[in-house]
Protein backbone atom coordinates (compact mmCIF):
# COMPACT_ATOMS: atom_id res chain seq x y z
CA UNK A 1 0.00 0.00 0.00
CA UNK A 2 2.82 2.41 0.83
CA UNK A 3 5.39 1.12 -1.66
CA UNK A 4 4.71 3.11 -4.83
CA UNK A 5 2.96 6.29 -5.88
CA UNK A 6 2.63 7.26 -9.55
CA UNK A 7 4.92 4.31 -10.41
CA UNK A 8 7.70 5.76 -8.25
CA UNK A 9 8.89 4.80 -4.78
CA UNK A 10 6.39 6.51 -2.46
CA UNK A 11 8.81 7.47 0.31
CA UNK A 12 10.69 10.28 -1.49
CA UNK A 13 7.33 11.75 -2.51
CA UNK A 14 5.50 11.36 0.81
CA UNK A 15 8.24 12.74 3.06
CA UNK A 16 7.86 16.27 1.73
CA UNK A 17 4.43 16.94 3.26
CA UNK A 18 5.49 16.30 6.88
CA UNK A 19 8.80 18.08 6.29
CA UNK A 20 6.82 21.22 5.47
CA UNK A 21 3.78 20.82 7.75
CA UNK A 22 5.40 19.62 10.99
CA UNK A 23 7.60 22.72 11.52
CA UNK A 24 4.66 24.98 10.60
CA UNK A 25 2.51 23.16 13.16
CA UNK A 26 5.28 23.53 15.75
CA UNK A 27 5.51 27.27 15.13
CA UNK A 28 1.72 27.57 15.40
CA UNK A 29 1.76 25.61 18.66
CA UNK A 30 4.41 27.93 20.09
CA UNK A 31 2.38 30.97 19.01
CA UNK A 32 -0.76 29.54 20.65
CA UNK A 33 1.19 28.89 23.86
CA UNK A 34 2.45 32.48 23.89
CA UNK A 35 -0.95 33.97 22.93
CA UNK A 36 -3.58 32.15 25.04
CA UNK A 37 -6.36 34.43 23.80
CA UNK A 38 -5.91 33.04 20.27
CA UNK A 39 -6.39 29.44 21.38
CA UNK A 40 -10.18 29.72 21.57
CA UNK A 41 -10.40 30.44 17.85
CA UNK A 42 -7.50 28.40 16.53
CA UNK A 43 -7.21 25.26 18.65
CA UNK A 44 -9.61 23.05 16.68
CA UNK A 45 -8.10 24.10 13.35
CA UNK A 46 -4.65 23.47 14.73
CA UNK A 47 -5.68 20.07 16.10
CA UNK A 48 -7.02 19.12 12.67
CA UNK A 49 -3.83 20.28 10.98
CA UNK A 50 -1.74 18.39 13.49
CA UNK A 51 -3.81 15.26 12.86
CA UNK A 52 -3.25 15.62 9.10
CA UNK A 53 0.47 16.04 9.74
CA UNK A 54 0.45 12.91 11.89
CA UNK A 55 -1.30 10.90 9.16
CA UNK A 56 1.19 12.13 6.56
CA UNK A 57 4.11 11.36 8.88
CA UNK A 58 2.75 7.84 9.36
CA UNK A 59 2.49 7.46 5.57
CA UNK A 60 6.08 8.63 5.15
CA UNK A 61 7.27 6.21 7.84
CA UNK A 62 5.40 3.24 6.36
CA UNK A 63 6.54 4.07 2.83
CA UNK A 64 10.13 4.20 4.10
CA UNK A 65 9.77 0.71 5.52
CA UNK A 66 8.32 -0.49 2.20
CA UNK A 67 11.21 1.16 0.33
CA UNK A 68 13.92 -0.47 2.44
CA UNK A 69 12.19 -3.85 2.07
CA UNK A 70 12.19 -3.44 -1.73
CA UNK A 71 15.80 -2.20 -1.67
CA UNK A 72 16.89 -5.20 0.43
CA UNK A 73 15.10 -7.60 -1.95
CA UNK A 74 16.83 -6.03 -4.95
CA UNK A 75 20.31 -5.52 -3.48
CA UNK A 76 20.58 -7.95 -0.59
CA UNK A 77 19.78 -7.46 3.07
CA UNK A 78 21.74 -4.59 4.62
CA UNK A 79 22.98 -3.12 1.33
CA UNK A 80 22.41 0.28 2.90
CA UNK A 81 22.50 0.93 6.64
CA UNK A 82 19.54 3.06 7.64
CA UNK A 83 19.32 1.93 11.26
CA UNK A 84 19.95 5.43 12.64
CA UNK A 85 17.40 6.89 10.22
CA UNK A 86 14.80 4.28 11.24
CA UNK A 87 15.41 4.85 14.93
CA UNK A 88 15.09 8.62 14.61
CA UNK A 89 11.95 8.22 12.47
CA UNK A 90 10.32 6.06 15.16
CA UNK A 91 11.18 8.61 17.83
CA UNK A 92 9.87 11.47 15.68
CA UNK A 93 6.61 9.62 15.12
CA UNK A 94 6.14 8.80 18.82
CA UNK A 95 6.93 12.40 19.80
CA UNK A 96 4.39 13.65 17.30
CA UNK A 97 1.72 11.27 18.63
CA UNK A 98 2.37 12.49 22.19
CA UNK A 99 2.32 16.10 20.95
CA UNK A 100 -1.04 15.47 19.27
CA UNK A 101 -2.46 13.91 22.46
CA UNK A 102 -1.22 16.75 24.71
CA UNK A 103 -2.52 19.36 22.27
CA UNK A 104 -5.84 17.50 22.08
CA UNK A 105 -6.19 17.48 25.87
CA UNK A 106 -5.30 21.16 25.96
CA UNK A 107 -7.91 21.88 23.31
CA UNK A 108 -10.53 19.87 25.19
CA UNK A 109 -9.81 21.77 28.42
CA UNK A 110 -10.15 25.08 26.59
CA UNK A 111 -13.52 23.93 25.28
CA UNK A 112 -14.73 22.69 28.70
CA UNK A 113 -13.68 26.00 30.25
CA UNK A 114 -15.71 27.94 27.66
CA UNK A 115 -18.91 25.89 27.91
CA UNK A 116 -18.79 25.88 31.70
CA UNK A 117 -19.97 22.37 32.52
CA UNK A 118 -18.73 18.85 32.91
CA UNK A 119 -16.71 16.72 35.26
CA UNK A 120 -13.43 18.34 34.21
CA UNK A 121 -14.63 21.86 34.95
CA UNK A 122 -12.32 22.39 37.95
CA UNK A 123 -9.24 21.41 35.92
CA UNK A 124 -10.40 23.39 32.90
CA UNK A 125 -10.88 26.49 35.07
CA UNK A 126 -7.25 26.29 36.20
CA UNK A 127 -5.53 28.78 33.90
CA UNK A 128 -2.06 27.65 35.01
CA UNK A 129 -2.83 24.02 34.13
CA UNK A 130 -4.13 24.99 30.69
CA UNK A 131 -1.07 27.17 30.08
CA UNK A 132 1.25 24.37 31.24
CA UNK A 133 -0.36 21.98 28.75
CA UNK A 134 0.06 24.55 25.98
CA UNK A 135 3.74 25.01 26.86
CA UNK A 136 4.31 21.23 27.01
CA UNK A 137 2.66 20.90 23.58
CA UNK A 138 4.91 23.67 22.23
CA UNK A 139 8.04 21.99 23.60
CA UNK A 140 6.96 18.67 22.06
CA UNK A 141 6.38 20.42 18.73
CA UNK A 142 9.84 21.95 18.77
CA UNK A 143 11.43 18.62 19.77
CA UNK A 144 9.51 16.76 17.05
CA UNK A 145 10.79 19.31 14.53
CA UNK A 146 14.38 18.83 15.69
CA UNK A 147 14.01 15.05 15.47
CA UNK A 148 12.43 15.36 12.03
CA UNK A 149 15.46 17.32 10.82
CA UNK A 150 17.80 14.76 12.37
CA UNK A 151 15.80 11.95 10.74
CA UNK A 152 16.05 13.53 7.30
CA UNK A 153 19.76 14.21 7.74
CA UNK A 154 20.47 10.60 8.75
CA UNK A 155 18.39 9.28 5.86
CA UNK A 156 20.11 11.49 3.30
CA UNK A 157 23.55 10.59 4.64
CA UNK A 158 22.81 6.86 4.57
CA UNK A 159 21.64 7.01 0.96
CA UNK A 160 23.82 9.74 -0.52
CA UNK A 161 26.87 9.70 1.76
CA UNK A 162 28.59 6.75 0.04
CA UNK A 163 27.96 8.31 -3.38
CA UNK A 164 29.16 11.84 -2.66
CA UNK A 165 32.76 11.18 -3.69
CA UNK A 166 31.55 9.73 -6.98
CA UNK A 167 29.10 12.54 -7.66
CA UNK A 168 31.36 15.37 -6.50
CA UNK A 169 34.98 14.19 -6.74
CA UNK A 170 36.42 17.72 -6.42
CA UNK A 171 34.92 18.54 -3.05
Amino acid sequence: MFDTLFDLPAHPLLIHAPIVLLPIAAIATVVLAVRPAWRARANWWMLGGLFLTLVLLFSAKESGEALIDAYDRANGEGAVDISEHQSLAETTFIMTVVWFIVFGVSTAFERVERIGSGALQSVANNVAARQALAVIAAVLGVLATIWLIRTGDAGAKSVWGPRMDILFPDR
